[in-house]
């Protein structure tokens, strides 16, 4: 989405709310079709072993999707803006640079805990097995309320971060917007590669990235003095 349509959401709660649950509701239809088509399927290719050269290419890349990694950048933005740069003599001039640097690592870094609040509790009360778990890669078997890593494959983690960083990214820097989503949808398949989890937990992963992401501006927006918009 552009930049300047973002903006348009921020200013309009009504706007907001139907694109949201737009956005919701065309990811559950489409998870769900995942589910019965494609779940079991894809896991089932990438567990033959003459797909172990390919899964281990996706096992180098895919830890480009934890958290650790944006919870550094957006604290490191908003460090270096707001309590170093004013000190540098190369940066006096660029005060609008440096306030929007400042709110933008805040922003981000609301938006990992909102979007990471929804992701935990979707894993922890669904409680979706993960693939290489299961001998036949069941995409059906459920444990909810269980806090077991084996159990919280719905949804992907990973996908919701880097659709987060994507989203976040996009409106620091919305030419290379395209770059950035293709990258995340790149991790979010390599989730599904290495059998840490299904299709349709990418699926909803990274629609809870994208859309927790923008309620999470919205709050900045309406509760502080920080929004971006």
């Amino acid at each position: 989405m552009p930049v300047q349509q973002i903006g348009e959401l921020m200013s309009s709660p009504r706007k907001l709310r139907n694109h949201i649950l737009k956005v919701l509701g065309a990811s559950i239809i489409l998870a769900a079709l995942a589910a019965v088509t494609l779940d079991q399927r894809l896991s089932v290719y990438f567990s033959h072993a003459d797909q172990q050269v390919l899964r281990g290419y996706f096992r180098e890349i895919t830890d480009l999707g934890l958290s650790e990694y944006y919870f550094i950048v957006a604290i490191l933005a908003w460090i270096l803006a707001k309590w170093i740069a004013p000190y540098l003599h190369i940066m006096k001039n660029y005060h609008k640079e440096r306030d929007f640097t400042r709110r933008w690592g805040l922003n981000f870094l609301s938006a990992l805990i909102v979007c990471g609040i929804f992701i935990h509790l979707t894993k922890f009360f669904v409680g979706r097995q993960r693939p290489h778990k299961s001998e036949i890669l069941d995409p059906f078997v459920f444990d909810p309320i269980t806090t077991h890593w084996h159990w919280h494959s719905f949804a992907s983690g990973h996908s919701q971060v880097m659709f987060t960083a994507a989203t976040m990214f996009s409106v620091a820097f919305p030419k290379a917007r395209w770059f950035f989503f293709a990258f995340a949808a790149l991790i979010c398949f390599s989730r599904i590669a290495v059998l840490d989890h299904f299709l349709s937990d990418t699926i909803m992963g990274a629609s809870i990235g994208y859309c927790g992401s923008l309620f999470a501006m919205y709050l900045m927006k309406t509760k502080t003095k920080n929004g971006l918009f």
